[in-house]
């Protein structure tokens, strides 16, 4: 049996750290860079801290993640015991289940190295000592047990066991949380009777496949049926994405100031035009338009610079937005679909690249709807949630060196 290492948590930056980029993009973002999710990130804590199960779910990349990380690190400074796992990283449920118990154990020591620990004493080896025995005992039934179902079982309750332990609150945060089914069969019914008589314990559960976490949590019959309360991120406060473009205003301007680089309203508008308030796509610009006017020497942002810094974004985002299409091209008709919503044409009428049925058009936006694209703007008409992706397809067709209008 493989022994992989399984990462107990995201590392957090501390006072001592060195600083990281001016705007961030490719990874969790610093509560600093996080715009407009104070309020957000401060109901989500006082509720998890009272218990609450929160189901976070919304397109990929709006920082659901970092918002998570955030809350999550509020959380131990009250005096929590959080666990971070990204189901999508777990190739089994045993792995699940590891990496479940020692990101606990890890907030509970400080340091991570539990599971590896256990795992050599359980071998009869010596263990490295980075965790005291005492909450070794926790996980020691896993890693010996022999069966990867009942290690299952075990690993999910170890929040239970931690909260009676310690007499602390115990958050466990699990995120893209659909993925945790693709492990084995009944994974959700096993987790819901295990979550639901645990004390002191609030879950997390957090996901981009919109469409598959609203029939978990949904649906009537369904094991996690009404187990958590939808905690939008996406439209929190009524704003698209769930931020007021006032903060981004705000944001960018003292951002760019700290730099001595002016910006005017009309430059953040067409910004905030360009990438529709997207945050990773709105922060991977803004990072462009900084270096650009770095490297040029430049003081005041101009639409000429915000028009170069887009397209420098455009391609810096074509390797993740090509993968992303590739992934499309697995059910029919996906793509063609998708290309007639990013060019604004019927979606029924007869097209010269050859007709989709109409069963199959509506199988695409559901499809496409589900994985959290596109929305619907009115009766057959929809809209692509991040612009820069519809530029991404609009271009497929574009033969190289003609730049399409916007």
């Amino acid at each position: 049996m493989t022994q992989p290492m399984y990462p107990a948590v995201v590392p957090l930056l501390s006072a001592g750290s060195p600083p990281g980029p001016h705007f961030p993009v490719g990874g969790p973002v610093p509560a600093e860079d996080l715009v407009g999710r104070e309020p957000y990130m401060r109901s989500t804590t006082t509720r998890l801290s009272e218990g609450e199960h929160l189901l976070i779910a919304g397109p990929r990349r709006i920082g659901k993640t970092s918002v998570i990380l955030e809350v999550l690190r509020r959380l131990r400074r009250m005096g929590a015991v959080t666990a971070y796992v990204d189901c999508l990283g777990a190739t089994d449920i045993r792995g699940l289940a590891e990496r479940l118990a020692g990101s606990l154990l890890a907030s509970v020591e400080g340091k991570e190295g539990a599971i590896e620990d256990a795992r050599a004493i359980a071998s009869g080896l010596r263990a490295r000592g980075r965790i005291r025995y005492e909450h070794l005992e926790l996980v020691m039934p896993l890693v010996r047990e022999a069966s990867a179902q009942r290690a299952f079982e075990i690993g999910l309750d170890v929040p239970r066991a931690v909260a009676q332990r310690t007499g602390r609150r115990v958050v466990v945060a699990l995120d893209e949380f659909q993925a945790a089914g693709r492990l084995g069969p009944r994974v959700f019914d096993v987790m819901r009777s295990r979550f639901q008589a645990q004390r002191g314990v609030a879950y997390a559960f957090l996901g981009s496949e919109e469409g598959i976490l609203e029939q978990l949590f949904g649906e009537k019959g369904r094991p996690l049926y009404r187990f958590a309360v939808a905690h939008d991120l996406a439209e929190a406060g009524g704003h698209r994405f769930g931020i007021d473009p006032a903060d981004w205003h705000a944001y960018l301007v003292r951002k760019l100031r700290q730099k001595r680089i002016a910006i005017g309203e009309t430059e953040v508008d067409r910004m905030l035009d360009a990438t529709g308030g997207h945050p990773q796509d709105t922060m991977q610009l803004c990072a462009a338009l900084y270096h650009f006017m770095r490297e040029q020497g430049l003081r005041t942002v101009t639409s000429e610079l915000v028009a170069i810094a887009y397209e420098v974004a455009l391609r810096e985002l074509e390797r993740p937005f090509a993968l992303h299409w590739s992934d499309l091209g697995t059910q029919k008709y996906l793509q063609a679909v998708a290309k007639r919503i990013a060019r604004g044409e019927p979606l029924y009428a007869a097209r010269p690249d050859g007709d989709v049925p109409r069963a199959e058009v509506l199988r695409a936006v559901t499809s496409l709807r589900a994985r959290g694209l596109v929305v619907r703007t009115g009766r057959g008409r929809y809209d692509y949630l991040e612009p820069m992706f519809a530029e991404h397809v609009r271009r497929l067709d574009v033969a190289p060196g003609i730049v399409p209008s916007r």
